[in-house]
């Protein structure tokens, strides 16, 4: 969902978690980020400082936590050539 919102991939918002510059946390094979670190990351990443109001749309559907969930898909296994 953040992925699509922002127009990158997956690998792009878990490699933006796994260095720390996003926060999020695992939940089995899921990653979840809270909206709060959606909304500073990027009002940070265009130079303005955090809002405390409304935030912009976020594109998906938002977890009761106020969490955006990011699955990890799973791996494709390569068919054999015959």
């Amino acid at each position: 969902m953040l992925a699509d919102r922002w127009g990158c991939s997956a690998e792009t918002v878990r490699q933006l978690v796994k260095s720390g510059r996003l926060s999020g946390f695992r939940v089995g094979r899921m990653i979840r980020i809270p909206a709060r670190s959606v909304e500073d990351y990027e009002c940070a990443s265009i130079g303005l400082a955090a809002s405390t109001g409304g935030s912009s749309s976020h594109g998906g559907r938002m977890e009761p936590e106020g969490a955006i969930v990011l699955t990890h898909a799973r791996e494709r296994k390569p068919r054999s050539r015959r």
